[in-house]
């Protein structure tokens, strides 16, 4: 994850006297230069508010700013009154109404009535209301505190300090109309400077910056705007092609997106570099502007669990490796193969190093949240390859200690509990006491070993029938039939 405190060159935040948020000047600005609706998450009193207000003020825009949990759809639109024919509306406006406005912030969104978040749908969307064009409205911007969990899950620090119960989850229609998601610092994210600042008379948030610290904001959204121009020539088709296996990898994590997301993704990938090259200069990396769009970019950054900095890094950091390959490169015939044992199995087909089967190796070995899939994965790769690769120490030890467990006899003592483990053992003696149905003797001293080493501790979390039938894969799939076991 991008280094919360590496502070642009320019910094939007900071002219502003919005504090500790520095490492969002890339996306806010992408935001504004695309003109694309934004949903800030975090918890109060973290200067949401204060930023969009001074932003519009920035910018010369006639700004409407509503409370979602107390909006009234007459509060938007005024009251309708029937035309003199009867064959028409119009609306007697109040100064309030949005039909003027130019930067419209909802805050409290996740606090608004399901009925008047279907209202606001069309204006962040298309910019409409009661189906009638917004000619002047430019910035589409909202503001949430972060929902609580149904089932809090002490010390994750992904969940907010405090729940907010009447913090309500969008509507994922209306979460995915927002192509930035973006939590915003709390106190606890802050560096000692940043926190000075902030309580500091002198520095305020109290005290507005001076009018020509806020001069600049035009000059920086144009010149982003035109910058996005020519990087998306430049860049389409790396942007595609990484966005791709992003989506893929988004998929696998179990972070699944919609295509419209898709598409909002590559176009902020583009926006955000292109302010990131406006604030920081020509030095800005492509690399560190892909992964924040990427952070910054998925509606479940507004869910109640949000996915963590570590999982949303390492898809994008595979996708960047792959996208940087060549199409012929057999590395990224490996990278794309989604099933990680397969990779293995790929590349030692294809004849990779030692190192390299080594790293993939681990990186299967590691990724695999069952214990059972992994003690079978790991007998598997050993048997396999134990004749015929030198692989480093750190793919034998594992390997070694996994594939002990079930090729090594030894004596097995343990307690059986009264109830499922009674019942599990006299389902594993049944199976015992059955025919091997064809299977030679190796491929059944080996299914049998694996069964046996996992009771009872295993089996009282994993099903030891669907991990048998996983083993079983597992060796047809390393190519493990009959081994010689002189």
């Amino acid at each position: 994850m991008i280094n919360q405190n590496q502070a642009a060159r320019i910094s939007i935040t900071g002219s502003l006297a919005i504090h500790g948020w520095n490492h969002l000047d890339p996306v806010l600005l992408a935001s504004l230069a695309t003109e694309s609706p934004l949903l800030l998450v975090g918890p109060h009193g973290t200067a949401k508010s204060l930023l969009i207000e001074r932003i519009a003020g920035a910018l010369g825009l006639s700004l409407r700013h509503y409370n979602a949990s107390l909006l009234n759809y007459d509060d938007l639109v005024g009251i309708p009154v029937p035309e003199e024919d009867n064959n028409s509306l119009r609306f007697i406006t109040t100064p309030g109404s949005i039909w003027d406005a130019e930067f419209v912030f909802f805050d409290e969104i996740s606090r608004c009535r399901p009925d008047l978040q279907n209202k606001m749908f069309p204006v962040i969307h298309e910019r409409r209301v009661a189906g009638i064009q917004l000619t002047r409205l430019r910035h589409r911007w909202a503001a949430m505190n972060p929902p609580a969990p149904d089932e809090p899950l002490p010390n994750n620090t992904n969940q907010p300090m405090n729940y907010y119960l009447g913090s309500e989850p969008l509507d994922p229609a209306l979460a995915d109309r927002f192509p930035f998601v973006v939590a915003v610092p709390d106190w606890r994210q802050l560096s000692k400077d940043d926190r000075r600042r902030i309580v500091s008379y002198q520095d305020s948030v109290e005290h507005p910056p001076a009018d020509d610290a806020l001069s600049g904001l035009p000059e920086l959204v144009a010149a982003c705007a035109a910058r996005i121009s020519a990087l998306e020539v430049e860049l389409d088709a790396w942007v595609s092609d990484y966005m791709l296996v992003v989506m893929d990898l988004l998929d696998k994590a179990q972070l699944a997106q919609s295509p419209r997301r898709a598409r909002m993704l590559a176009r902020s990938a583009i926006a955000v570099h292109a302010a990131r090259l406006v604030l920081e200069g020509e030095d800005a990396s492509l690399d560190d502007s892909a992964e924040i769009a990427l952070a910054f970019g998925l509606p479940q950054n507004a869910a109640e669990v949000p996915p963590s900095d570590a999982t949303v890094a390492a898809v994008h950091r595979q996708a960047w490796e792959i996208a940087s390959l060549m199409d012929d490169d057999v590395w990224r015939q490996i990278l794309e193969e989604r099933d990680l044992p397969r990779r293995v199995v790929m590349a030692d087909r294809l004849d990779f190093n030692d190192l390299d089967i080594s790293r993939l190796i681990t990186q299967a070995l590691g990724a695999e949240a069952s214990e059972a899939r992994r003690i079978g994965l790991g007998t598997a790769i050993f048997l396999a390859f134990r004749d015929r690769r030198e692989l480093t120490s750190a793919a034998w030890e594992p390997l070694a200690q996994l594939a002990a467990r079930v090729l090594e006899p030894r004596p097995m003592f343990g307690v059986i509990r009264p109830g499922s483990d009674v019942t599990i053992w006299q389902e594993i003696k049944d199976w015992l006491l059955m025919p091997d149905d064809g299977m030679n003797s190796f491929l059944s001293r080996l299914a049998r070993n694996y069964v046996l080493c996992g009771f009872p501790e295993l089996w009282r979390r994993e099903n030891w029938r669907e991990a048998l039938d996983r083993f079983a894969s597992d060796l047809e799939m390393f190519g493990i039939r009959e081994v010689n076991q002189s």
